[in-house]
């Protein structure tokens, strides 16, 4: 009983948001998961939150503040505002267009299919969002697939499975910054051992694509400028370099703004526009966030963690590897329910801080986990945002296509083996 009413606020959320979403799939209604926002889904719960707690009206409303303006929520907030404006800005001057025109040019055209994969792996990477990776490469792998050289079922989703590779990677992704700030994790040894597994994870995948299918069939391609790759370049350089994260995000910016303003006529006023764009965008992430964080804090005050760390702590069974892949079950929980990898590493973040500080598990491993695992799940699950973008640009099934993502089924299973196989090193030099 006390269980229940310690995490009916979680649960509430998540009867609503996953309710609703299975109510309209039942109904035949589009993008089923996305007719309620969370930030709506959420406000009931936060009610909730404060009938629960006994405290006086000031010292509840006190609680919800104290979370909400936690310094991680803020720094998260204000991250996803810079990585939207970069996106916006990045987009904008052409850098998308150049980056998949320079990836499938160096790609042989027997190859297409490891083309498709690295060029939306590059891409995520780089612009830190699968859904536009999807929106911007769905639309090439159809039109090569139509030629009749390649199944589109596959075209397609060898592009979502390249678009989860820098989903989970990307300096600028809404996950990483999620996950590196809510186990306030060091953000270089976060990318590179994410990158360790993500890439054991892309070899393998490149391998099965090397045999599945070759095409001799020409791409065709646009002129581009590599001073268009610069940003991201730039980017990837810093984050890995060792980077504070607004250094990362801010100095891209710039570098973006310039390369527009010489060589693509882009204003002043068309930068400071797209910088605005760009907040709108990161929107319903950043409210989310803030109501997320001021929900944790009046769970706190209600007791909720308090449970969550004496349940874990009478846990003396669970080795550091046990606990680790307890962390990766619950955050991939939380994506099946909430079908949005971001969301959930958010809710579950908190979880998955006090059983790392249980078990001593460094908080960069935790980071990690957080976004591999959430990253899988919704790569695969056939109402999440990807899967129903790509059978949209496709007019393929997305149970089809959500089977032949086979880069996130060799990515679960690298990362559940690097765990029971690899011991933990608690310092990346």
């Amino acid at each position: 009983m006390q269980f229940l009413t310690l995490f009916s606020p979680i649960f509430l959320f998540l009867g609503l948001f996953v309710g609703s979403g299975l109510l309209f799939t039942w109904q035949g209604i589009e993008q089923a998961f996305y007719q309620i926002a969370p930030t709506v889904a959420i406000l009931p719960a936060i009610l909730l939150a404060f009938l629960l707690l006994k405290e006086p009206m000031q010292e509840r409303l006190h609680s919800f503040l104290d979370g909400l303006r936690h310094r991680d929520i803020v720094t998260m907030c204000l991250i996803f505002l810079l990585a939207g404006a970069f996106n916006v800005v990045t987009k904008s001057i052409g850098c998308v267009d150049a980056t998949v025109n320079l990836v499938l040019s160096l790609i042989p055209s027997h190859f297409v299919l490891i083309g498709l994969f690295l060029t939306a792996a590059f891409i995520s990477t780089a612009i830190g969002t699968s859904m536009g990776t999807i929106a911007t490469m769905g639309p090439i792998a159809v039109g090569i697939a139509n030629h009749g050289v390649l199944p589109v079922d596959l075209s397609i989703a060898t592009v979502v499975g390249g678009s989860m590779f820098g989903d989970s990677l990307s300096p600028v992704g809404d996950t990483t910054i999620a996950a590196v700030l809510s186990q306030e994790a060091d953000f270089r040894k976060k990318l590179i051992l994410n990158s360790i597994v993500a890439c054991i994870a892309a070899v393998i995948m490149l391998g099965i694509l090397w045999f599945i299918h070759t095409s001799t069939t020409e791409i065709a391609l646009s002129d581009y400028r590599l001073i268009l790759i610069v940003p991201y370049i730039t980017l990837v350089l810093m984050a890995f370099a060792g980077f504070n994260v607004f250094q990362v995000l801010i100095s891209g910016l710039i570098i973006a703004g310039l390369i527009g303003f010489f060589c693509n006529e882009y204003s002043v006023v068309n930068f400071s526009k797209d910088i605005a764009k760009g907040f709108e965008s990161m929107q319903e992430i950043f409210l989310l966030s803030l109501f997320v964080g001021g929900l944790a804090g009046m769970l706190r005050s209600l007791g909720t963690m308090h449970y969550v760390t004496d349940f874990i702590g009478k846990a003396h069974h669970l080795s550091k590897r046990s606990a680790q892949l307890v962390i990766g079950a619950i955050v991939s929980v939380f994506d099946v329910l909430i079908a949005n990898n971001c969301v959930a590493i958010i809710f579950s973040g908190e979880i998955a801080k006090t059983i790392a500080h249980r078990y001593k598990i460094p908080n960069h491993y935790t980071a990690a986990w957080l976004d591999i695992f959430s990253c899988v799940f919704q790569g695969i699950i056939p109402y999440g945002a990807q899967i129903l973008l790509a059978s949209t640009l496709s007019g393929v099934s997305p149970l089809t296509i959500a089977g032949q993502v086979y880069y996130c089924y060799i990515l679960g299973a690298v990362v559940i083996i690097y765990i029971v196989l690899m011991p933990i090193k608690k310092e990346i030099k």
